[in-house]
């Protein structure tokens, strides 16, 4: 036998739902630079040219490719 879905017997005003996503995502709130990692992952298609500069870079400052890509976005921030 198939349920019947029931509607939500909340009150959905859309105008507090509108208002209330946009309050959601304002960006006031302070962020921890050192979080977890868990929050977005991304996978970046590199050239042969690319992938040897991260590697010497990596090698010559002792540090992951991760690593140097967040030097490079926290010093691209921080020059603006």
């Amino acid at each position: 036998m198939i349920k019947k879905r029931e509607p939500n017997k909340q009150d959905l005003d859309v105008n507090s739902f509108i208002n209330g996503s946009n309050l959601e995502n304002s960006g006031d709130s302070v962020l921890n630079p050192r979080a977890p990692r868990k929050y977005k992952n991304h996978t970046l298609p590199m050239n042969e040219y690319e992938y040897n500069l991260l590697r010497d870079l990596a090698e010559k400052y002792g540090q992951t490719h991760s690593g140097i890509i967040r030097y490079a976005l926290k010093q691209l921030n921080d020059s603006n």
